[in-house]
């Protein structure tokens, strides 16, 4: 039989060798505490007695006692970790800083909590605060606001972190029945960078990108370059100038416009390279330049198509994408 992924002879074992180590006057004579311990885990196991074990455990006063708006919280900033409102008991405080001191080592830990025994679970309690406090080591700045099941995670991510993959480990880890609500924010950065790269029948798109706008991006590409394959490695973040994503569009747009080449957004200044598809093309990049939001500059390095195989003008072109690349990529 296994408790868990512990097989019960090992844990046997376990509860008998730390048992040995008792000294006499810990132990109680007919019976050592580890020695009922492990019975009890026993006739829990093999006899389903944990409800009647439970009930009897507890008495009328103590469920009397129980706190309906039981409040938890622990936020994360600068450097601290700052435990808040409820806790069941002593024990249950040092477990929670013995946690954030893992989580988060040199961090300074301040205890702003209060006793209060009447938590409705304390096992549902423990597993969501300790859940909450991994969470906090995730972000750069955060909080974490426990009402009995229902728990509420806030933050703003780590610079080098990835907003998407931070978000997802947030929900898989989250302890089954917690009521679980989650509003993280990308972390800022500066220059705000967007790369996109037309090249060998495909578009790459790269850089930092809003939250929620990696679509509507990934999208007008498809609509633009509907015979080519469209990669996408963009990174979600914080920091973009007003009228980031009309610009970006515009820059997709243009980039259509060309026989191989990239676009680069480095805050508000747009730069393409590369070749034009044809000769028409010229004009009718400056009248998509004019589509540009206010505030947006744009700087152009254009080879206008010449009559040459078009191997090596993809040999030329190879040239100016990784030129683009070591200037522009984020």
């Amino acid at each position: 039989m296994r408790l868990g992924n512990v097989s019960l002879p090992v844990l046997a074992s376990a509860v008998l060798c730390l048992g040995a180590l008792i000294s006499p006057a810990h132990a109680v004579p007919s019976q050592p505490w580890y020695l009922a311990a492990f019975d009890h885990v026993m006739r829990v196991l093999v006899n389903n007695e944990a409800p009647a074990v439970q009930m009897a455990s507890g008495s009328a006063e103590q469920q009397n006692n129980v706190d309906p708006a039981y409040y938890s919280r622990v936020t994360k900033e600068a450097g601290t970790i700052t435990l808040r409102g409820n806790v069941p008991s002593d024990g249950d405080l040092k477990v929670l800083q013995g946690v954030a001191a893992a989580i988060a080592p040199g961090a300074s830990v301040v205890d702003r909590t209060r006793i209060n025994p009447g938590v409705p679970n304390r096992d549902v309690w423990l597993a969501a605060m300790t859940f909450a406090l991994r969470q906090m080591g995730k972000l750069n700045t955060g909080s974490a606001s426990l009402r009995n099941a229902a728990i509420t995670i806030e933050g703003v991510t780590n610079a080098d972190d990835d907003f998407a993959v931070i978000q997802k480990k947030v929900r898989e880890e989250a302890p089954k029945g917690l009521n679980l609500q989650v509003a993280l924010k990308p972390h800022d950065v500066r220059p705000f960078v967007w790369l996109a790269q037309l090249q060998q029948g495909a578009v790459h798109l790269s850089g930092h990108v809003p939250s929620e706008q990696d679509k509507v991006i990934f999208g007008h590409a498809q609509v633009l370059f509907q015979n080519l394959t469209i990669n996408s490695s963009m990174e979600v973040a914080k920091g973009e100038p007003k009228g980031w994503i009309e610009a970006t569009k515009v820059s997709l747009e243009m980039l259509s416009l060309l026989y191989s080449g990239s676009v680069a957004i480095s805050d508000k200044v747009v730069k393409i390279d590369g070749i034009y598809s044809s000769p028409a093309m010229v004009d009718l990049l400056k009248v998509y330049s004019k589509r540009l939001p206010e505030g947006f500059t744009l700087e152009t390095s254009i080879l206008e198509p010449v009559a040459r195989a078009p191997a090596a003008r993809a040999e030329d072109m190879s040239f100016a994408a990784h030129q683009a690349r070591a200037s522009y990529n984020p």
